[in-house]
């Protein structure tokens, strides 16, 4: 008669093993639980200041301060982010950062306000980025006027969503980076029609032109109008526009009046 068989025992060893891993992760698991609980109901963590970045100040920060005496890991920062944003538009990279154990820092970046665009009857000031700072204020109402762009709302902290606008901000760019274009006035940019981009120049109306360029040659249709410009000689008083979107700049003149 055939004998049965007997079921594997278990090594003692590995069970003891076994066992005092068990422990140690229960150990740990316990430990944590008990850490967080001590962060976020000690008072040690209690929030005592809410310091501001030296770059963005004054910065009204009532949104911060009513989290004072709360702690300093319960509070959720990333609601008191978003609320900031929607407070100052003319800010970005915006964050609130614990700084152990009792304080709260806001730090940010200002917006540079770098031309305008107008929306709902509207004029509003940019950043480099396309993003709606707010309306012009002082010396911002010189800005260039980005003029083609579809329509949109004008709500502040939002992007210009229209792709044209990279291209109305590089013309407005290179204007203020030759030394030649800079010397004339940039008025308003008109980008509706990428083959015909037209730029305003010169504040005054007797000497006000345009100069016409090219979406596709931008930059060799500029480089030939600074160099219009360096060669000085020419009247801009009797030029109506400067065509630059073939080899040769092609200058039309303002009828005289009789």
């Amino acid at each position: 008669m055939a004998r049965k068989k007997q079921p594997p025992s278990l090594d003692p060893e590995l069970l003891r093993h076994v066992g005092l891993i068990l422990v140690f992760l229960l150990g740990i698991a316990m430990l944590a639980m008990a850490a967080g609980t001590f962060l976020t109901t000690s008072s040690l963590f209690a929030i005592q200041d809410i310091v501001v970045a030296e770059q963005i100040q004054p910065l009204e920060t009532s949104d911060l301060v009513k989290f004072k005496g709360q702690n300093i890991f319960a509070v959720d920062l990333a609601k008191a982010e978003v609320k900031l944003r929607a407070k100052y538009p003319q800010l970005a990279q915006l964050h609130v950062m614990r700084r152990c154990p009792s304080q709260l820092v806001v730090n940010a970046v200002k917006r540079e306000a770098f031309a305008q665009v107008s929306f709902e009857g509207r004029d509003c000031v940019i950043d480099p980025a396309g993003y709606i700072i707010g309306p012009p204020q002082g010396p911002q109402a010189a800005l260039t006027l980005i003029r083609g762009l579809r329509r949109q709302k004008a709500a502040l902290g939002v992007p210009v969503e229209d792709e044209r606008i990279k291209t109305a901000s590089d013309i407005i760019a290179r204007f203020r980076q030759d030394r030649s274009l800079a010397s004339v006035a940039l008025v308003a940019v008109s980008v509706e029609d990428p083959t015909r981009i037209v730029c305003v120049l010169g504040r005054d109306d007797k000497t006000q032109f345009e100069a016409i360029i090219d979406k596709d040659n931008t930059v060799s249709g500029l480089r030939m109008l600074s160099g219009v410009l360096a060669r000085g000689g020419l009247d801009l008083a009797q030029v109506k526009y400067i065509d630059l979107r073939f080899g040769e700049p092609v200058i039309g003149q303002k009828k005289v009046k009789k």
